[in-house]
């Protein structure tokens, strides 16, 4: 395992390490307390028994379902598979106590759980023996529009720009508390438009932390584990099983130009010249937003998408050393907002004063010819 030298002394750094864990322990604690158990017959019932017609989706580690609790509120249910009892508790424990840790509008709520061990009977051998059989499931609010990848379409169509950058500053929001918002931070080892789900207002949320690890002071490793999904892996860990954070950036980066361009603007991004590329893209949001953006903001909006295209494309940097870092990404694109919004400002300035003209001229007598 390889890791970044430190300055501090030892006894600091356990010091440190210990005052984290402490503080941690004591957080989960009480977010264990307010945790609802829910009962595999309970879950049964809401999904019609795990039917087809209620399957919303599914993955390397188990089946989603949606049902509705006596509240009324829609939950997705996502029961584990039940393979291998030692890993499938490593999964089941690392995705719940990775959520127990979350709270930000940009990470899916975990709703309950379920950790059921029940006897059921069997025919072995002419005989009646009972076997152990564990039901585990993580239970989510659901989140009506589904995925990201069910959106992802070219800039002349499908969602517009607005949109589009409300689910980009989303995600990079959600992806900064994972990193930042702890003294541990929380690596998200698989972030792809699947795993970005969207709520009836379009907001994001980062979804499935399965493969999802603390980092101590780690702040580089080396892995055997399998992680990720091909096309948002870096070089480093393709060819040397490098993890770091910036890692991440790589994968954040491929949605992101993907949420820009469509399911192939990856591609076309590796294809083509940066510059080829990022005239390319300017020009099709600037053909599309020339109709529908208010007078005056069009240049304001077409800048936006300049930057945010280049930021997908210097996250994707072959060498991790050069793409950017988080806290540095989400500044500039609050430079943006700001741009965005001092145009918008200035424009209603100017219609301020030409109303107030307007008003002043409509009050002066008519001169006579």
């Amino acid at each position: 395992m390889a890791t970044i030298d430190s300055d501090e002394a030892p006894q600091a750094a356990d010091a440190r390490s210990q005052l984290a864990a402490s503080r941690r322990d004591s957080d989960i604690t009480s977010r264990l307390q307010k945790a609802r158990s829910l009962t595999i017959e309970l879950l049964r019932e809401i999904t019609d028994d795990f039917s087809d017609e209620r399957k919303i989706g599914q993955g390397a580690y188990g089946k989603v379902y949606v049902g509705q609790l006596e509240n009324g509120e829609d939950i997705a249910v996502k029961i584990l598979h039940n393979n291998m009892p030692g890993n499938d508790d490593a999964q089941f424990m690392r995705e719940f106590e990775n959520l127990m840790r979350l709270d930000h509008d940009n990470i899916v709520r975990l709703v309950g759980y379920c950790y059921e061990t029940q006897h059921e009977p069997m025919q072995y051998l002419g005989r009646t023996i009972f076997i152990e059989k564990t039901y585990r499931a993580l239970c989510f609010e659901f989140l009506e529009n589904g995925s990201l990848q069910k959106h992802l379409s070219d800039e002349s169509n499908g969602l517009d720009w607005n949109t589009r950058y409300k689910i980009i500053k989303g995600a990079w929001e959600g992806l900064k508390h994972l990193h930042q918002g702890f003294d541990e931070p929380i690596y998200h080892l698989d972030l792809k438009p699947d795993n970005i789900l969207l709520d009836n207002n379009m907001l994001p949320k980062l979804a499935d932390f399965g493969m999802s690890k603390l980092f101590n002071d780690q702040q580089t490793m080396i892995t055997e584990s399998p992680i990720g999904t091909f096309g948002y892996l870096p070089i480093e860990f393709l060819h040397g099983k490098i993890v770091s954070s910036k890692l991440y950036i790589f994968s954040l980066g491929v949605v992101m130009i993907k949420t820009i361009g469509g399911p192939e603007a990856h591609s076309r991004s590796v294809e083509m010249s940066h510059e080829e590329f990022l005239d390319l893209v300017h020009a099709n949001w600037r053909n599309r937003m020339k109709t529908a953006c208010a007078y005056g903001t069009l240049e304001a909006y077409c800048e936006q998408v300049k930057i945010c295209t280049e930021i997908a494309l210097s996250c994707m940097d072959i060498d991790r050393h050069k793409r950017p870092n988080i806290v540095d990404i989400i500044d500039q694109l609050n430079d943006t907002e700001t741009m965005i919004n001092t145009v918008i400002q200035g424009l209603v300035m100017v219609a301020d004063e030409w109303r107030l003209g307007e008003s002043r001229s409509g009050h002066r007598k008519p001169r006579n010819c």
